[in-house]
């Protein structure tokens, strides 16, 4: 016998010595354990915990599979109902495996509880006989269903699961009461040692563990040698929980914590479960468009950096978002929500709104023409240049001028046909809360907005005329089911008129179908309307964009705004626009009746032959004409330009 054996057995012989003067714990120590909160998805999937320890409280051994409780028992402790916390025939096993040579442990559930609930791991004598102690105290308090409760909620399964309720969704995602047989089993199998029988690292051993499992309920008699059979041929069905919706998490925390901690709630001590407006499948379409976009970019823009967040036309509800790249820490800076940036050319649908509101059509007449403008508040000259640098110093309409973005239209356009007051009060109307100066340069996109701020103005384009305030929360529950939060109400505010909403978006659907955003194109062949965006010195990238379900704002840039984009990914449309490709291809291909929706034709909206000299209605004297949609009500006379044209 080696002298560890002869250790051993000496520490099991003292304490079957000392076993029967031990006097049963009657001041058990208070249990302290912390369980976790957690958000759900708007389909009750988890996306994530707040707490040390993702641990959630089983209520009763009656909230999870029975086959859960075999396996424990069958596996860990087969004597756990005839017992008082210590078996006798374990620890006498644990003799003749220590006098063999081989080694056995003796502890019962009940002890493994106290273990884990009291004291330390380290193997002394002192410990041990502790450990019965606290054992046989809680076989005076509780009854055998609360120790399998409580043992159930303390032991840890591996990837950072506390408990039976974190372990089943981190490898099923599922609730405990949910689990199969083979499940149970490979759940109970991994108590021995979790990284070890890791089935990410090492499956093979997993199934041969939870097939060890299995046996052990055949030899207690809860499964039949066929059903064995049957049963140890599945596969392992592991469908291990990914990390999708850091930032959103985060974003939850603060928002909850602002909500609960005046009531003196905690997050990180009470178990709460916070039903969210997030959707799981749109945020891992999201997560892996900006990471697949993200490995194509160069090795000068690995550090460049992604915001993205997507809210549901008409409601409000955030069902994305990306605060940063891959790489980006979840608590820090979530540039969905909190950089502002220059928009550029995403910003033109403010000013082309405001003209369509005021009674220009699609057709009005834009100058490609070189322009120079005194900016009354700077007093600085302000010519700017198109992005190709070319003027074809003609006149092109509204709608060719929001096509292919051509800033020389847009700042004639502010200057001649409107002013900058009337397109921040547009944009204002549409709850672009940033602060917007009034300089014409705005046409251009140079006041600073958030990616937030603009997916929920471009979402009342989707919606007719409706602005939804964006939220993330939809309730607050505490472990008992009872409320303590409720978003009740949908928070919308006509703010737009119908015929407006549509003509820009039929504008909009150009930029995609034939114009800066083709690139969306590759991957999305849905309805889709939106614009790029670009700034002067390639230092944000920007796509909006918009279903009838779902708009979207992306913006790519560096957190060192003086940092350019380049490698050919310095514009919205070859940056931004491929990441909303492909976020809404992938979306389409997980959910039904996504893909083949149009956007409502209001009936105000009709179809008139309009002079493309003017953008007018056309007499039968105008030379050139074309048929566009119109806003009825807001229609002009007849064109000016050849009412008396001979």
């Amino acid at each position: 016998m080696t002298h560890k054996n002869i250790f051993r057995f000496s520490l099991i012989l003292i304490l079957l010595l000392t076993i029967e003067n031990i006097n049963l714990a009657q001041n058990l120590p208070p249990i302290k354990l912390n369980y976790a909160s957690y958000a759900v998805d708007e389909n009750g999937r988890v996306i994530g915990y707040y707490g040390d320890k993702h641990r959630v409280e089983i209520p009763n051994t009656g909230s999870i599979s029975k086959w859960i409780i075999y396996s424990l028992i069958a596996t860990e402790d087969r004597d756990f109902y005839n017992h008082d916390g210590v078996s006798y025939k374990g620890l006498g096993r644990a003799i003749l495996k220590t006098l063999t040579g081989s080694t056995q442990g003796g502890s019962t559930l009940t002890m493994q509880l106290a273990r884990n609930l009291f004291l330390s791991h380290e193997r002394t004598i002192s410990r041990k006989i502790e450990e019965i102690d606290l054992a046989k105290g809680l076989e005076a308090k509780f009854s055998k269903d609360e120790i399998l409760r409580l043992y159930l909620n303390t032991v840890y399964f591996g990837h950072s699961s506390w408990g039976i309720w974190a372990a089943s969704q981190k490898y099923f995602r599922k609730t405990p009461d949910k689990l199969t047989i083979a499940e149970s089993a490979t759940l109970i199998g991994l108590l021995q040692s979790p990284g070890l029988f890791d089935p990410a690292k090492n499956p093979d051993r997993t199934l041969a563990r939870r097939n060890e499992v299995l046996y052990n309920l055949v030899e207690v008699g809860k499964l039949s040698n066929k059903e064995f059979q049957k049963i140890k041929k599945q596969k392992l069905g592991i469908k291990l929980m990914d990390n999708y919706g850091r930032h959103f998490l985060e974003q939850v925390r603060k928002e909850a914590v602002a909500i609960l901690n005046p009531q003196g709630i905690y997050l990180n001590q009470d178990q709460l479960k916070i039903t969210t407006t997030l959707n799981l499948d749109y945020q891992k379409a999201a997560e892996d468009a900006v990471k697949t976009q993200w490995d194509h970019f160069p090795s000068s823009m690995k550090n460049a950096q992604v915001g993205l967040v997507s809210v549901e036309v008409g409601t409000g509800k955030i069902k994305a978002m990306v605060g940063g790249n891959p790489e980006s820490e979840a608590r820090g800076l979530n540039r969905a929500v909190q950089i502002l940036r220059q928009p550029g050319s995403s910003f033109k649908p403010f000013l082309y709104g405001s003209l369509l509101e005021q009674g220009y059509t699609l057709a009005t007449p834009t100058y490609d023409t070189p322009i120079s403008v005194v900016d009354s508040f700077t007093n600085q000259v302000w010519s700017p240049q198109n992005s190709n640098e070319i003027f074809t110093n003609d006149t092109i309409p509204m709608i060719s001028a929001i096509q292919y973005s051509v800033n020389a239209a847009a700042a004639h356009a502010i200057v001649e046909l409107t002013c900058p007051d009337s397109v921040v009060a547009f944009a204002s109307k549409l709850k672009i809360e940033s602060i917007i100066p009034p300089y014409p340069s705005i046409s251009l996109g140079t006041g600073e907005v958030s990616p937030l701020e603009m997916a929920a103005s471009f979402a009342v384009f989707a919606s007719q005329g409706k602005y939804a305030k964006p939220f993330s929360i939809v309730k607050i529950e505490d472990r008992k089911g009872r409320i303590l939060y409720s978003h009740n109400t949908i928070d919308t505010t006509v703010v737009l008129d119908s015929a407006t909403c549509y003509l820009l978006t039929k504008a909009m659907e150009t930029v995609v179908d034939s114009g800066t955003a083709t690139s969306v194109r590759r991957y999305y062949k849905g309805t889709a309307a939106g614009k790029t965006g670009t700034t002067q010195d390639y230092t944000d990238a920007w796509f909006v964009g918009y279903n009838p379900l779902l708009s979207t704002a992306v913006w790519t840039g560096f957190d060192n705004a003086k940092k350019k984009l380049g490698g050919g990914f310095q514009y919205g449309g070859s940056a931004a626009a491929p990441i909303w490709g492909r976020m809404m291809s992938e979306i389409s291909r997980r959910v039904p009746g996504f893909y083949g929706s149009q956007f409502p034709k209001p009936t105000l909206v009709q179809e008139v032959e309009l002079c493309v000299d003017s953008g007018e209605p056309a007499t039968i004297n105008c030379p050139h004409k074309k048929v566009y949609p119109v806003d009825f009500l807001k229609l002009k006379e007849s064109c000016h330009l050849h009412l008396h044209y001979n």
